[in-house]
């Protein structure tokens, strides 16, 4: 695990392919080693951060990243698998949790090769996205197709009508495994724990209002969804997302199940931009003239952001969340019992709190400070979400080309 007190040369030796993120900003090297003998071989992270005034927790945020990406095989982790053979795990959790869940998993599975003498295959997948390959096979009704736990995010196809008709109606998961564990008190509030015990959800990411004054000037601060479409905020907002594919769903399934698609449109006319959430992070506060009022950007995010005149504002209606949930397989779920153990337990709990993602588990100090929004189990049973979305995205593309002749929306 990378900290400020890790020294620079220990990381660049260790992990070769952070030598990129360090030239991407600002330290102009030839080699990883030239730069070890210009800085002193035992000089720390957080000194060097600090001198080019970079903000630490987005730059690990990076250096984690190009880490787990270029991760060769593990022991007992694979780096790669075949989808048609049967997986124990496949997992895809958020970017900041993801270099510590793949060290905990390998942990578990180093001890479940001890203990039975059997190894399981797992794989925790690098990207954002999930195969394709897996995609298409795992919604065959076969559940034997399906790995036996299955962790994922966001309002995706597994949340989807069709895949629930296929496979998640038929009985075959069950979140019927958090036994007396208490639960976040914010979830029970917001009704994020399925009553069907299908879905088992460990976590949200929570969409907060990152405001640049300067940038806001005398508006105030919307703080309600219905607040974010008055027209007085046109071009004042910019949106989760680098390219169609990757602009955020929820956003868009919030408003739709509000406002309809007149929200749809109203949203459209008081966005300017669409970035990355690092990018809003170095936006906000900044001299750059791309910048907005608004970023609807996850809390995560938005803690990076530490310039002067910038501030966080929790939505009086609740922050829109995008959930972090687990599809356990029926049959199969004692011989995960343990990566499930974990995944809702104290310690991956306290790992969502220090990522700034409330977890669902109720034993840890929960910092966030506001509440939260949830779309409704029985809106996501009885609409097709997967569908409703892209419907929505047809309409505020045309809506946004419209009223932005010659803009440019994702920077």
């Amino acid at each position: 695990m990378i900290t400020g007190t890790t020294p620079v040369s220990r990381i660049l030796r260790e992990y070769p392919e952070t030598f990129s993120i360090f030239l991407s900003n600002g330290f102009e090297y030839p080699d990883a080693e030239t730069m070890i003998r210009e800085i002193g071989e035992e000089t720390l992270l957080q000194t060097v951060l600090q001198i080019r005034e970079i903000n630490p927790e987005l730059f690990r945020f990076y250096l984690d990243n190009a880490v787990l990406k270029a991760e060769q095989e593990r022991n007992c982790v694979l780096e790669d698998f075949n989808p048609w053979d049967h997986l124990d795990f496949y997992g895809n959790t958020i970017c900041p949790l993801k270099f510590t869940f793949k060290d905990a998993l390998e942990v578990l599975e180093r001890n479940h090769a001890s203990d039975t003498g059997q190894k399981r295959k797992c794989y925790v997948e690098a990207g954002k996205n999930s195969n394709d390959s897996c995609d298409e096979l795992w919604s065959n009704p076969d559940p034997e197709m399906f790995p036996s736990l299955l962790l994922s995010k966001e309002f995706n196809q597994y949340l989807g009508q069709d895949f629930q008709k296929r496979m998640a109606e038929k009985g075959y998961f069950t979140a019927d495994f958090y036994g007396d564990l208490k639960i976040n008190p914010n979830f029970e509030q917001a009704g994020l724990m399925d009553p069907q015990k299908q879905y088992g959800v460990y976590g949200v990411m929570a969409d907060v209002l990152l405001v640049d004054r300067k940038k806001l000037g005398d508006i105030p601060v919307p703080m309600t969804r219905a607040k974010l479409l008055d027209p007085e905020y046109k071009d004042q907002i910019i949106l989760f997302g680098k390219d169609r594919t990757e602009l955020s769903n929820a956003t868009f399934l919030y408003i739709y199940k509000e406002f309809g698609m007149e929200g749809i449109r109203r949203l459209a006319h008081n966005v300017r931009h669409a970035a990355h959430g690092s990018q809003m992070a170095r936006l906000a506060g900044s001299a750059n003239p791309e910048g907005a009022g608004i970023c609807l950007v996850s809390w995560f995010f938005a803690r990076t952001c530490v310039r002067p005149g910038v501030e966080i504002h929790f939505p009086a209606d609740g922050c829109m969340t995008l959930p972090m949930y687990v599809l356990v397989r029926k049959d199969r779920l004692e011989q995960v019992r343990d990566i499930v153990d974990y995944i809702i337990g104290d310690a991956f709990a306290d790992a969502c709190v220090k990522a700034f993602t409330p977890p669902a588990n109720g034993n840890v100090d929960d910092t966030f400070p506001g509440t939260l929004a949830w779309l409704g189990w029985d809106y996501i049973r009885s609409h097709d979400i997967n569908a409703i979305a892209e419907q929505c995205k047809d309409v505020f593309f045309e809506e946004w080309n419209r009223t932005h002749e010659g803009g440019q929306l994702f920077l």
